[in-house]
């Protein structure tokens, strides 16, 4: 069966602009106080219109209207909420464009002529959904260079103006010797945070993740900031990680459930290798996104699961809470501290529409351990 969303926008000659002048008005990003962001929403969907367009048809014209009716009345933050679509999904879930925000724009803009907007809004919505997919599933596109630094620096810049963090890291690790530096493995949204609270009396912190869209955005802020006592690395576990240096923590946060186990084993051996002697390993996780693959399976549920979201997650044994520890310890680690709490939660926070709730069950973990002398 063809997927219809890859049909709303085509890549081929002849086609209809993406972008045409009434959209390129873009009045929405008039009187911001974020130039930054403003330039990079222009740039991006210049970039974008010289890539992709509609099918000369009737039904292609009136979706290229109606995209431009949003590029005209859009508020500087879409590079947000287009960047979490494209780049960070799993991360950042629950993704809604402000027509609060878009909707002032329009009525200012068109005055008695505005017609009723709630049907406007939802086929403005579902083009600008539909956006995003093409990028995501357009691998040339969601790699381009230029479209990384955009949507990345976007995000730096925004975080770094209004420190409206996606994610707060709710430790700030630090190891026994204060010297030593401390590794952060597949960093993610986090490492805003993690960066913006990172003293300067801190030893080295080393920030790894493999996604370029994070690589640059983290350097990006970083660069930002102006801390020295920071840095970023391309790092991918257990295939790719960091070589010829030392630490004396490294800490994994929700990371080791999107291994399976024979490779979260060689990125334990990776990890004892690396670290000083008597040197930490801090695992926090959870089998959250294994009870949900599982759940998924069942229509009722898996029916409601915001789309997309099934095809980020990866297949694990049922015990991972369980094998986990034992695995920490068969590298080689004294373990100090390990802790398990069954959670229950009903939340739409994994659906497709607010209030639209799921019921989930699933296990934390807490584990520390050290790597003796």
């Amino acid at each position: 069966m063809i997927d219809k969303d890859l049909l709303v926008y085509i890549d081929s000659s002849p086609r209809l602009p993406l972008l045409t002048d009434y959209g390129r008005a873009f009045i929405g990003l008039e009187n911001s106080k974020s130039p930054e962001l403003v330039e990079r929403v222009k740039t991006l969907f210049e970039l974008l219109n010289g890539r992709l367009g509609f099918p000369d048809s009737p039904e292609g014209r009136e979706n290229q209207e109606c995209l431009n009716t949003l590029f005209r009345s859009v508020y500087p933050e879409v590079m947000i909420d287009l960047a979490d679509l494209v780049y960070v999904q799993h991360e950042r879930l629950a993704v809604f464009l402000s027509f609060d925000h878009i909707n002032i724009n329009l009525k200012k803009d068109l005055g008695e002529k505005c017609e009723p907007l709630e049907p406007l809004n939802q086929k403005m919505n579902a083009l600008f959904c539909q956006l995003a997919r093409t990028l995501l599933r357009n691998t040339t596109l969601r790699n381009d260079k230029e479209v990384v630094r955009l949507l990345s620096e976007g995000y730096s810049y925004y975080l770094h103006q209004t420190e409206n963090f996606p994610w707060e890291h709710s430790v700030q690790p630090h190891p026994l010797n204060s010297q030593q530096p401390v590794l952060d493995t597949a960093t993610g949204l986090a490492g805003f945070s993690m960066i913006n609270n990172w003293s300067s009396d801190s030893p080295m912190l080393v920030l790894t993740d493999s996604e370029p869209f994070i690589v640059n955005g983290l350097s990006h802020y970083l660069g930002l900031t102006g801390k020295s006592n920071v840095t970023v690395l391309d790092a991918d576990f257990p295939s790719r990680p960091p070589q010829g240096m030392k630490f004396g923590l490294i800490t994994s946060n929700k990371f080791l459930h999107h291994l399976r186990r024979s490779d979260r084993k060689q990125f334990l051996q990776w990890v004892f290798d690396s670290l000083e002697p008597r040197g930490m390993l801090e695992i926090l996780d959870t089998d959250l996104e294994h009870q949900i693959l599982e759940q998924s399976r069942r229509p009722e549920f898996g029916d409601k699961l915001t789309a997309g979201y099934e095809e980020t997650l990866v297949e694990i044994e049922d015990d991972f809470a369980v094998t986990l520890a034992g695995d920490v310890e068969a590298a080689g680690f004294r373990v100090t501290h390990c802790e398990s709490r069954e959670y229950h939660d009903k939340t739409d926070a994994y659906s497709q529409h607010p209030g639209d709730n799921l019921s989930l069950k699933f296990v934390g973990l807490e584990i520390v351990a050290e790597k003796s002398d």
